[in-house]
């Protein structure tokens, strides 16, 4: 859904940029033929471009992923969840858009049956090879594919003639089939003001088309305006029709008397040529950088709690060997893995780390960020620390990681390329384990196939929140308003465990978001079928109004 969303507003975006570059160059000129052309064909590259995906080259930032539940906006009357209103609002834009869709695309199937339940109605005969539909006196004289509708009644046999030879032109240079197409597209760009624009324009350029012709003919341009004003009675059928009185009469005049451009006037679609390139290559370079984002994904999270482990896959992006030319890529169309897969990795990791005892003793804790490169033939290599903790920690960290065995290399359009990882090890320690001095391993996940859900029949995590969290006076009193970020951990029963607080605003409000944490129940987690410790993170915001 969010892919779609992304790509119909690029799109629309081409849509508003290509037309201006026809509004401000080309709309005033008298190449009715090529300004038709560059109209049908930016209104198609509008909907290819943001297809296109050009690789760029990024700096290599340190990218972080952790899982948040849905934060909680506190005020003084009640809570609400500021995520899930975001969601909400995203859902519903996206339900709007598709009924407006779902409208116009009935729309577009009315117009059809409409035609054909008109050429059934009033029969259709031929008339030298065309098909012509008799009609009421209702409706202006109009074309439709190769049928041509019409009402014989106040016409003279020269304007009969007239009104056919201009609707031959429409049929001859196929403008209904730009009408169809215009009327599919504007079933997804519906809301777009400028996917209106292109069909007034392109409607209004069938009209100039015809007239040109005619004149082109040797009809006279007094007697075909005269014409025109007679049959300024008369009601359009649908859009899907190229009416002999469209609303254009002033401009059709215009375009009449004009004099012709100049032929170095056609030199203004080679200026528009480099700012389509431009175009292009801004919202293919767009789209690639947030695919690049959103391809990136976190994986399962091991803390080491005094004996135990952590891991978490953290992309660096593409970057060089300081003694290689080679690119070393972070996102590749078949990334690494673990031989035996992420559970072995876990496994792995959980059998090889070890607590530094120094760092133990003096109570250190904290991540240390490892980065290493897995080459071409699956070894890993170039083993370094981004940022440490020290008391042996990063040496531990720098161990185990190098010591891994071969990975199934990545690969890029079928080549084994050299792929870095940034790998996250928390060193946690766990007083309760300390001061009982267990040896056991434990591990904690952040991302598990089934997470853990908020164990209340009767009430939502949102409603329990609203109930039972309170605005500190203090707070309240002292004006003190922000986001407190506590973290904890749903355990293998559903309790929770290890509250703490990772970022406060104190005034009380840091102690409020612990106690009604405390008091939560979960259902536990699963990973692999099995229950697991699972640990989140949730941003409860303390608002005034």
């Amino acid at each position: 859904m969010n892919d779609f969303l992304i790509y119909i507003i690029q799109s629309g975006l081409c849509l508003g940029a290509l037309y201006l570059i026809y509004s401000i160059f080309l709309r005033k000129d008298t190449f009715f033929s090529a300004n038709r052309f560059y109209l049908i064909s930016s209104l198609l590259l509008s909907f290819i471009l943001p297809l296109f995906k050009v690789p760029v080259i990024y700096e290599n930032p340190e990218v972080v992923y952790v899982v948040m539940l849905d934060t909680i906006t506190v005020t003084t009357q009640n809570i609400e969840t500021e995520l899930a209103n975001n969601l909400s609002l995203y859902q519903g834009i996206f339900i709007v858009y598709l009924t407006g869709a779902a409208i116009f695309f009935l729309r577009f199937v009315f117009q059809i049956l409409q035609l054909f339940f008109m050429i059934r109605m009033f029969g259709v005969s031929k008339v030298d090879g065309l098909k012509i539909v008799k009609t009421n006196s209702k409706y202006s004289p109009f074309s439709y594919f190769n049928y041509i509708f019409l009402n014989e009644k106040n016409l003279g046999d020269k304007d009969l003639k007239s009104i056919i030879e201009h609707e031959k032109i429409h049929i001859s240079q196929k403008h209904s089939v730009d009408l169809i197409l215009l009327e599919f597209l504007t079933i997804f760009q519906w809301f777009n003001p400028f996917m209106w624009f292109y069909k007034i324009s392109i409607k209004g350029i069938h009209e100039f088309l015809a007239d040109e012709g005619l004149l082109a003919g040797g009809m006279s341009k007094i007697n075909y305006q005269g014409l025109l004003l007679n049959q300024t009675v008369g009601i359009q059928v649908n859009d899907l029709t190229n009416n002999f009185n469209q609303s254009l009469i002033k401009k059709r005049f215009i375009m009449m008397t004009k004099l012709q451009s100049k032929k170095t006037a056609r030199l203004k679609i080679l200026l528009v040529l480099p700012v389509t390139a431009i175009l292009i290559t801004f919202f293919a370079i767009s789209c690639k950088q947030k695919e690049v984002i959103e391809e990136k994904t976190t994986d399962e999270v091991v803390e080491i709690q005094s004996t135990t482990k952590s891991t978490e896959a953290v992309e660096a992006l593409e970057t060089k060997d300081k003694k290689s030319d080679e690119l070393i890529f972070a996102v590749v169309e078949d990334m690494p893995t673990f031989p035996g897969g992420s559970k072995a990795r876990l496994s792995y990791l959980s059998q090889n780390i070890r607590y530094p005892e120094i760092a133990r003793k003096e109570g250190i804790q904290g991540r240390v960020y490892v980065t290493f490169v897995i080459e071409k033939d699956g070894s890993v290599d170039n083993v370094r620390i981004l940022r440490g903790i020290g008391f042996g920690c990063d040496e531990e960290a720098v161990r185990v990681v190098s010591s891994m065995p071969k990975w199934n290399p990545g690969k890029q359009r079928g080549q084994a390329v050299r792929v870095q990882f940034n790998l996250p090890i928390r060193f946690y320690l766990n007083d309760e384990q300390i001061s009982k001095n267990e040896e056991t391993t434990s591990i904690t996940y952040k991302v598990v196939e089934q997470m853990p859900e908020f164990a209340n029949k009767d009430k939502t995590l949102e409603q329990f929140l609203k109930d039972n969290l309170k605005y500190p006076e203090s707070a309240h009193k002292a004006g003190i308003q922000g986001t407190v970020y506590v973290n904890f951990l749903v355990k293998e029963d559903g309790s929770i465990a290890n509250t703490n607080i990772l970022r406060g605003i104190g005034s009380g409000c840091d102690e409020e978001a612990l106690r009604v944490v405390n008091l939560m129940k979960f259902r536990p987690g699963k990973q692999g079928g099995e229950i697991v410790a699972v640990e989140h993170n949730l941003p409860i915001k303390f608002i005034l109004e």
